[in-house]
């Protein structure tokens, strides 16, 4: 029998039964085939992540190339150059953390080749190296998923960096319309001699002086309205009668 054969579950049991083995040595035979297998498969799965996350770390590095480039050609705008500067910078964070990400899970693939290699071996503590495996496979998937999204990371910094240096001038602000105000109408104000006189301004004091003594009383004013309404105006010391000379200055 081969030794393909053995190291299968089927080919060991017809083995051991062919040489006669039974009980604790078939089991420990059983056992030692099951781990071998687990660990070939952890070992396989490890290395598919490690291969996995060097890709997107490469992917991660042309990105970062990609926006490095864009920021060296410049931008339209002094503000887009700004953005393509910060872009460019964070595409080569991210690329750099794809590229740690990418020398974990490589490294933990080593890892689980190498408990694969322990457990082809006979190793003497299979529950370690079946630990070791099963360790070194979930640190390469974790490593694998860090290493993707960096990618990611640096592709959108990419694509930013390009949108910025891109971008167009932002059009001037809108000057609000001017408030316009109805204009006050024109007063011209002039000055001309009247037509006609309102009211009598003309009085025969002789005659208005009944009591004769040279004045003009209210009483004796009540002849003339106009004369009455203005009394006190023509009355300048305010004496209650009027002179001659207050009526010389209110007479026309």
């Amino acid at each position: 029998m081969n030794k393909r054969m053995i190291q299968h579950p089927l080919g060991l049991a017809l083995f051991a039964a062919a040489l006669g083995t039974s009980g604790p040595l078939f089991a420990q035979a059983a056992q030692s085939v099951g781990l071998q297998t687990t660990t070939d498969d952890k070992t396989r799965a490890a290395q598919q992540d490690a291969r996995a996350a060097e890709q997107d770390a490469r992917l991660a590095r042309e990105a970062a190339e990609q926006a490095e480039q864009q920021r060296r050609a410049g931008a339209v705008t002094a503000e887009g150059q700004a953005q393509a500067e910060y872009s460019a910078w964070q595409a080569d964070q991210a690329s750099r953390r794809a590229e740690r990400a990418a020398h974990a899970a490589g490294s933990a693939g080593n890892e689980a080749g190498g408990a694969s290699a322990a457990a082809r071996g006979g190793a003497a503590q299979p529950a370690q190296v079946a630990a070791q495996s099963r360790g070194a496979a979930a640190d390469a998937s974790a490593a694998g998923s860090v290493a993707r999204e960096a990618a990611m990371e640096a592709q959108a910094a990419a694509d930013a960096a390009r949108a910025a240096a891109n971008a167009p001038p932002a059009p001037p602000p809108r000057t609000p319309p001017e408030v316009t105000y109805p204009s006050e109408p024109q007063v011209t104000i002039t000055n001309s001699a009247p037509d006609s006189v309102v009211g009598e301004y003309r009085i025969d004091m002789a005659a208005m002086d009944s009591n004769g003594d040279g004045r003009i009383s209210r009483a004796e004013a009540r002849s003339n309205p106009t004369l009455t309404a203005e009394f006190r105006a023509v009355d300048n010391n305010g004496d209650g009668v009027l002179d001659a000379g207050e009526l010389k200055g209110w007479m026309r």
